[in-house]
């Protein structure tokens, strides 16, 4: 039997995701309303993410254990509008944009594409 793909497509093209940033610059990106910024990816294999227009000069890309007690690997990539791939190589992730304007906040279009 074949397996059926598993997907999941997280949109802030249409309705683009508020982003506040920190004194130093972070701001964290909420993926799931239920949970905050962390998402369930165990039920993947590769998530693909593209940014568009920010203030924001670099993202992190966290995957891992992270709820709770955390340990986890990060990826920085510079925000450059390009669709970056990767493996997913933990049960969790979270995604952090860098270098934005300190105390402020934004609106933010980018997309997360899971797939298994």
């Amino acid at each position: 039997m074949a397996e059926i793909p598993n997907t999941r497509f997280i949109n802030f093209v249409d309705t683009p995701a508020n982003i506040q940033y920190t004194q130093f610059g972070e701001g964290p990106v909420n993926l799931d309303p239920q949970t905050g910024g962390i998402v369930n990816i165990s039920e993947f294999r590769r998530v693909s993410i593209q940014i568009g227009s920010t203030n924001a000069s670099a993202f992190d890309v966290f995957m891992g254990k992270i709820a709770g007690a955390t340990l986890s690997v990060r990826h920085t990539l510079p925000v450059d509008h390009n669709i970056h791939t990767f493996n997913i190589v933990g049960p969790e992730m979270t995604l952090l944009l860098k270098g934005g304007q300190p105390q402020s906040t934004e609106q933010v279009q980018l997309w997360v594409y899971l797939s298994s």
